[in-house]
């Protein structure tokens, strides 16, 4: 077992570091938010199929998986995570400002892969330096504030959607990196570590026994079934909502615009007549721009709603409804996806963002509400880790869709194969999320007088 380290808290909160740290948030977002609406659309034109992407997505997120208890280490012996933060996060804004510097699928894969690992590499350390800026009793409000303001990322690039017809792909993914830059710049000269007491330096003994805690951990998980069950459920709650989150603007677009033109001068052609509630969409730009500001002003609203119900009616009961909302809001979308705008919208929009708040909501909370108190963060580092393997759906996504769209000869068809197949995982989710009630409902019997 690794030996803990020495923290100190603070006194206050420090109202200029905390401020830039919620600004972090917003930078990173920006990145996550070119991924969806601007990245993954480009290079399905650019390569004609989308397996590659959605493998190279799945390795990137499991090579960050496999190395966050070494990311971890670091942040909490060594004193030097505001360091590391700096190093990872221009890996991430180098890849991006790249994304558009070659045409060949390997080196555009090859930055993909590396701003990819970059970015969740710097969350451990992002997260780590909450208790370095805020005092323990505005920790909660802190990472609230940073996750409210986080959808001004998304915002952001939604309102540049435009760009790349204006100035080009590679031009818009070299400014994106630039705002994500500027965005981040705060933190990286304000916030300083000032957790760790005793700092060590970084040596191979110090990862190996934080592999040893994390086998440590998964191994007296059984003695904590409720937690495991817990667990694998929300792996694939969360696998699935990565991949929708992913293929959401290339699914938007690629279900009602057809392009007739070509990957480096794509002209779009509406299917058949597109309108939302009489207003008629001309262009996939105007299309994104509605459905992902809803979708994202709808997941705020949401979560702040969801978090109320969590502590008004239990957290497991919220998490299931959530991922039911998410399977109607995924299959309504299927349905509807090139068929009808209004019907896509309000499927996506409507129910996807309750399924998708009240997953992340519910599930921490859930987590807090089942872990024995002495091992939360185990558990919590433990959760962390599965967040992030959870993107095995992104590569079967992707491989559906080429598979289907060749079979068939219709990439609609493909698309709503793809995006309806995962309800399965869903089902799965929900099937574990059941067997934590079991669990919970027969340990509260044995422990009845």
């Amino acid at each position: 077992m690794s030996e803990r380290p020495q923290v100190i808290s603070l006194p206050k909160t420090l109202k200029a570091a905390s401020a830039a740290w919620v600004l972090y948030d917003v930078a990173n977002t920006v990145y996550a938010a070119v991924l969806t609406y601007l990245f993954f659309p480009y290079i399905g034109d650019l390569f004609g199929f989308r397996t590659l992407q959605g493998v190279v997505n799945s390795a990137s997120m499991i090579a960050a998986g496999i190395c966050v208890p070494v990311f971890a280490s670091l942040a909490d012996h060594t004193g030097r995570a505001r360091m590391y933060l700096v190093v990872t996060t221009l890996a991430c804004i180098g890849g991006l400002a790249l994304f558009g510097a070659s045409s060949t699928p390997f080196l555009v894969m090859a930055a993909f892969f590396v701003a990819n690992v970059g970015y969740n590499a710097a969350l451990v350390f992002y997260n780590s330096l909450l208790a370095s800026v805020a005092h323990d009793r505005h920790q909660g409000l802190v990472s609230g504030l940073g996750v409210g303001f986080g959808y001004i990322g998304t915002i952001i690039i939604v309102v540049l959607l435009d760009l790349p017809q204006q100035v080009g792909y590679p031009a818009t993914f070299a400014i994106s990196a630039a705002i994500f830059l500027s965005l981040a710049l705060p933190c990286f000269l304000l916030v300083r570590e000032r957790r760790v007491a005793t700092r060590k330096s970084f040596t191979f003994e110090l990862v190996r026994q934080q592999f040893s805690s994390l086998a440590s951990t998964l191994r007296g998980l059984p003695r904590d079934r409720a937690v495991m069950w817990f667990l694998i459920g929300n792996f694939f709650c969360v696998d699935v909502l990565n991949t929708a989150i992913a293929f959401f603007g290339d699914f938007t677009r690629s279900t009602f615009f057809v392009n007739v033109g070509s990957a480096a001068s794509p002209v779009w052609q509406p299917v058949g007549d597109l309108t939302l509630l009489g207003a008629v969409i001309e262009t996939p730009g105007q299309l994104l721009k509605v459905a992902g500001l809803t979708l994202n002003v709808l997941a705020l609203i949401c979560g702040v709603l969801l978090g109320f119900m969590t502590d008004r009616f239990g957290a497991l009961r919220i998490m299931r409804l959530s991922a039911l909302f998410l399977v109607v809001g995924l299959l309504g979308s299927a349905l509807f996806g090139g068929v009808s705008v209004t019907g896509y919208v309000f499927s996506i929009c409507g129910f996807g963002a309750l399924g998708l708040a009240g997953i992340w909501t519910a599930g921490r909370k859930l987590l807090i509400e089942l872990s024995p108190r002495e091992k939360l963060g185990e558990y919590f580092g433990l959760y962390g880790i599965t967040t992030k393997l959870s993107v095995l759906g992104s590569a079967i996504f992707a491989v559906l869709y080429d598979v289907t769209s060749e079979l068939t000869g219709d990439s609609l068809v493909g698309w709503k194969v793809a995006l309806a197949a995962q309800s399965l995982p869903l089902a799965l989710g929900l099937l574990f999320l059941w067997r934590v009630q079991m669990v919970r409902d027969r340990t509260d019997e044995l422990s009845t007088p």
